[in-house]
């Protein structure tokens, strides 16, 4: 929700253009086109994934052109957001692909005779199970879950067979992405670390780089940072627009009481790494 609104709100501003970025750099264009590839890749993921693609390698080209015209300036702006309610609101916005996923998991315990709601709420009850025993496997340190320690969990952890274990990876990384955006994609492609970001009050860290001022918002004061931003930009004020909210979207109730569980609770506690401890609390 929070980066539709951000980009339709700036949209709608005169003499602003905002594009919206899942990834960004040719290491992380690659990675896409591999699983594009991958005729495993479920239809949802294959047509999310390819659109993403475009719209990403366009505002990729636009964000590296040189010699545009005179007044013309970029920056970046980017959201963090705890982790677990950032990955649950992921899961409320893309229940649909990963309801097969959760199916698959589910085989040897009945699976296929319960209804969608069943799946989810016990699909995802023992996804949570199965993120707790990879983050136990490295004494909770979810810095040290590697690509290749994943790949050793089916040593470690209970799977039905390689298809379950597959889709298993392929969730787990999705749980990971807020903790390894920074570090991976964001200080490489903008030559910024979140630590060196100033704190520019109401909820919005900026700092300067080479191709723009690069902004960080915190999602749980997503609001007063929108305003803030346009304050540095001298921009107009405007109320940031809401859009694509996940209340409305099929199974909220569902996903949402599964992370209210004690395990879910277990599992915040556990989901700390560089990035969190940078960021600190909001």
């Amino acid at each position: 929700m929070a980066s539709r609104s951000l980009v339709t709100s700036l949209n709608e501003l005169p003499d602003a253009s905002a594009r919206q970025c899942h990834f960004f750099g040719e290491e992380a264009f690659r990675t896409t086109v591999k699983q594009l590839c991958n005729p495993n890749t479920n239809d949802y993921f294959f047509k999310h994934s390819l659109g993403q693609l475009v719209e990403n390698l366009k505002a990729y080209r636009l964000y590296h052109q040189q010699n545009r015209e005179q007044g013309y300036r970029r920056i970046v702006l980017t959201v963090a957001r705890e982790p677990i309610d950032w990955f649950c609101s992921l899961l409320v916005q893309e229940i649909e692909g990963h309801i097969p996923a959760l199916t698959l998991s589910l085989r040897d315990k009945g699976g296929d005779s319960m209804t969608k709601e069943q799946i989810v709420t016990n699909g995802l009850s023992l996804l949570i199970e199965r993120i707790l025993g990879a983050l136990g496997s490295v004494n909770g340190n979810i810095d040290d879950l590697t690509p290749s320690k994943r790949r050793m969990l089916d040593q470690i952890l209970p799977f039905i067979d390689t298809q379950d274990f597959e889709a298993f990876l392929f969730i787990l990384g999705r749980f990971l992405l807020p903790h390894w955006w920074f570090h991976a994609q964001f200080t490489p492609q903008f030559d910024v670390a979140i630590g060196d970001m100033t704190d520019r009050g109401k909820g919005l860290l900026s700092a300067s780089a080479k191709m723009g001022d690069v902004h960080l918002a915190r999602y749980e004061q997503l609001d007063t940072a929108f305003q803030r931003l346009l304050e540095l930009e001298n921009l107009p004020t405007r109320a940031l627009v809401r859009v694509n909210e996940g209340r409305n979207k099929a199974f909220s109730n569902e996903i949402n009481a599964v992370f209210q569980t004690q395990r879910a609770i277990d599992l915040r506690g556990l989901s700390q790494s560089d990035t969190t401890r940078t960021l600190g609390s909001a």
